[in-house]
């Protein structure tokens, strides 16, 4: 049984691999639930992985503070006194975990000589050296009394190494909160206007003391040292019941009169490529393998003329000016432009609004296009001339057929740009959604098909791939960026 559990949103899946990757690194056995295994009940092995975990390293970010997940599980951490809160960006944790000590690894790139990286891995290493509590309580440590003079002897030395003075309290028992995490227990040094509402939510308990003393006056709680236990009714943990991305509605949003309309994506799993008997499969749609999203927007439909020639106008996209189709400009899908034509755009878009956009991931591509299915088509396994953006002519993008994502002519109109460097394999490919990038990349992958390309290359998961200057009347692209 791995002795670190990682807790974290989905959302952070990134950074959440990131540290599990430097955690690995440094020795320890760490489990996620990207870990478990086609076939495995996710909540029986999690909740099995998150009682036996020695260390339960929660990931706090604004998005897990109001995951109900995460915040179950801290609560189970804390109550087993296995709990590891990491930072991973500026935000407000739940106020049952604000005066627990968190390390910050908010600006942490993956530099394992960091100082706030070497003080996490300490802090783990000193976890896993504590017995967790198996009775549920909220924390065991042996010798309290002692604990309680080692608490006193640490706030003084810290107080006589700082040299300052200022107002605040030793609390022996300290918390009764109603949120079920603990009622109490322990030595804080804190600073008076922190402790004293938190007093007065106190019920009495025989044996109180509150004792003056000085401290540091730094705008930061100070240390805790437990030094009593008072058993806790055990939490309540409502399921959680998450919605499949097929029945999460997609808000729309426009930055500017010109702007491409953008589709918010909800974050989620699913399974990438063609499996084998696919009909049509080539062997460069796989291996078939789970990739876990996070949220993003991208375009409802192409890039039409009419937006690129704003770009032109507004003295960007390097000026070029494509040659317009047989049915003209307008809201037709703007073609002949390049992998670099696009970055020009998405550059000067980027530019004009202040968003960062981008061309999609090939996996973020995909991931939208299914819109939840896993069929070779995103209206189900057969042909369907009726929904595919296929004929003779291009037609206005508002004129296409939508997914249940409320994107048009992601199978025929234009071929499209994504932001990936060719590879002809799935193989290594990210399990994040993030796209294959190297130096140097001559070609770029496209995907969609276009109107005039057969069934079989309008499956989602075909795909195909052009140098990266090449232009023609078939390719088009359109925008990704943050939700």
């Amino acid at each position: 049984m791995s002795d670190v559990f990682v807790s974290y949103n989905r959302e952070d899946l990134p950074i959440a691999q990131r540290i599990v990757d430097g955690l690995l690194q440094e020795g320890f056995d760490v489990w996620m639930d990207m870990n478990l295994q086609a076939g495995e009940n996710y909540d029986e092995i999690t909740e099995e992985r998150l009682h036996k975990a020695r260390a339960v390293v929660v990931l706090w970010s604004s998005r897990s503070v109001k995951s109900r997940w995460v915040r179950a599980e801290a609560t189970i951490g804390a109550r087993k006194n296995t709990l590891v809160p990491l930072m991973i960006e500026p935000c407000d944790r739940p106020v049952m975990f604000e005066l627990i000590q968190s390390t910050d690894l908010s600006g942490w790139t993956g530099d394992r000589t960091d100082p706030s990286w070497l003080a996490c891995v300490e802090v783990i290493r000193h976890r896993l050296e504590v017995e967790p509590v198996e009775g549920g309580g909220s924390f065991a440590h042996k010798g309290k009394t002692k604990a309680v003079a080692k608490a006193a002897a640490r706030a003084r030395k810290h107080r006589e190494a700082k040299g300052r003075s200022g107002k605040a309290v030793l609390v022996t028992h300290l918390m009764a909160f109603s949120f079920g995490l603990m009622t109490a227990v322990g030595v804080y040094v804190l600073r008076p206007d922190l402790v004293q509402p938190l007093l007065a939510m106190l019920p009495a308990y025989p044996g109180d003391q509150v004792a003056s003393a000085a401290a540091p006056a730094d705008p930061v709680a100070a240390e805790l040292v437990v030094a009593a236990v008072v058993e806790p009714p055990p939490p309540v943990i409502e399921p959680v019941v998450e919605a499949p991305p097929e029945a999460v509605a997609n808000p729309t949003f426009r930055e500017c009169d010109m702007c491409p309309d953008m589709v918010n994506i909800a974050g989620g799993t699913f399974m990438m490529g063609a499996p084998d008997d696919e009909l049509a499969r080539n062997a460069w749609e796989g291996p078939v393998r789970k990739v876990a999203m996070a949220p993003f927007a991208i375009g409802a439909t192409e890039v039409t003329f009419d937006q690129w020639d704003a770009c032109v106008a507004d003295a960007g996209c390097a000026a070029y000016s494509p040659p317009a189709g047989l049915l003209g400009r307008g809201s037709q899908p703007v073609a002949k432009v390049s992998w670099k034509d696009a970055q020009g755009y998405v550059a000067w878009l980027s530019a004009k609004t202040g968003r960062t956009y981008r061309l999609p991931s090939e996996a973020e591509w995909e991931y939208a296009a299914r819109a939840g299915t896993v069929t070779p088509f995103w209206w189900g396994a057969l042909y369907d001339a009726g929904k595919a953006a296929s004929g003779p002519d291009l037609k206005p993008v508002g004129d296409l057929e939508a997914n249940a994502f409320g994107l048009r002519g992601v199978s025929g109109s234009l071929r499209e740009w994504v932001q990936d460097c060719y590879v002809n394999t799935f193989a290594d490919a990210p399990l994040d959604g993030r796209a294959v990038e190297g130096a140097p990349c001559k070609q770029h992958v496209v995907r969609g098909g276009s109107h005039i390309s057969s069934p079989a290359d309008l499956r989602i998961a075909a795909r195909g791939r052009n140098d990266t200057a090449f232009r023609d009347e078939l390719t088009g692209f359109r925008v990704a960026a943050a939700p």
